[in-house]
Formats: structure tokens, C-alpha cells, sequence
């Protein structure tokens, strides 16, 4: 009898043991204590896609009370392996809805400039060739734009009127 035991039953509780162990460390994908303890009504919700944020058209026509606000060139070095540096001289207008929005946009350059240097200081010049690179730095400076200004409105475009690889 205590063969029996020792053979079938010990193993069986150490079985129970592990996988028990293995749900409530979430070891198995899609099964936690919750689930097990009734805890969950509806299976676990995918996360949500983060929402993609694009410049909008350059060529959308300005409002009546819209500025321009240029910022100072921007001039960085370029990650390269030729052995002369590579600059990317870059101008950025930025399209304000009105006069009033120059107000609080203008303190923030320093800001903006520092982010927009992180950014194209790590640029390549092969990212920098054709329509869809210039595509994707105003997309990435307008991602930046607003995480930086505090009121969205506040910018209602940006215009790229120079990008220079030297």
C-alpha cells in the first residue's frame, strides 16, 4: 500500500503542486488567479494600439488669422561612417491659427529646438533621401510638436521650407 503511494499519488500532488504554482506566476499565458478564482467576467482585453500621429497635409490652405513663426536653423551632425561629417541644415516654420497663439508657443523653442536636435542627430543621410523621408521628419517633428506644446490648437501646421544634407 505504501508503494502505491509513493508511486502514484506523491506524483500527482506534485503534478497539482507545480501547475498551481505555474498559474498563480503567470507562467501560462492567458490564465492567472483571477481567472482560476472567478475574479474575471470577460477574457482579458488586447491592449490598445497606440494612436498614429501624422502631420497634417502641407499643402492645406492656412486660415485667415494664421502666422508664421520661423524657427532659427536647425544644424546637426549626422550619424555617418565616411570620414568628413555630414550636416543636416534643416528650416521649420511653424503655422499658428492666430497672432495670440505666438504668445505661449514662443518661450518653448528652446524646448522644441533641444527635441528636434535628439531626433535628426540620430538621422542617417540615407534617411534623408526622397519624398518619404521628408514625409517622416515632419510626421517626427510634429510628434514632437505636441508633445512639447501644451495646447494642440496652438500649432495648426509646420512647413519644412529647407532640408540640406552637406
Amino acid at each position: 500500500m505504501k508503494k502505491i503511494l509513493i508511486i502514484f499519488i506523491l506524483p500527482l500532488i506534485l503534478l497539482v503542486g507545480a501547475g498551481a504554482g505555474a498559474v498563480f506566476m503567470r507562467l501560462i499565458p492567458g490564465v492567472g488567479p483571477e481567472l482560476i478564482l472567478g475574479e474575471v467576467d470577460s477574457p482579458p482585453k488586447e491592449p490598445e494600439k497606440p494612436k498614429k500621429i501624422t502631420a497634417p497635409d502641407p499643402s492645406m490652405e492656412a486660415g485667415e488669422e494664421s502666422i508664421f513663426f520661423a524657427l532659427e536653423e536647425i544644424v546637426v551632425n549626422l550619424k555617418s561612417e565616411r570620414k568628413r561629417p555630414v550636416f543636416l541644415l534643416l528650416s521649420l516654420i511653424l503655422e499658428l491659427p492666430n497672432a495670440a497663439s505666438k504668445g505661449p508657443v514662443e518661450p518653448l523653442e528652446p524646448r522644441i529646438r533641444d527635441a528636434l536636435n535628439i531626433y535628426l542627430s540620430g538621422l542617417r543621410p540615407e534617411d534623408l533621401t526622397g519624398f518619404d523621408a521628408i514625409q517622416e521628419v515632419r510626421n517626427q517633428v510634429w510628434r514632437r510638436l505636441m508633445a512639447i506644446v501644451p495646447d494642440e490648437s496652438l500649432i495648426a501646421n509646420i512647413q519644412i521650407p529647407k532640408m540640406t544634407v552637406k
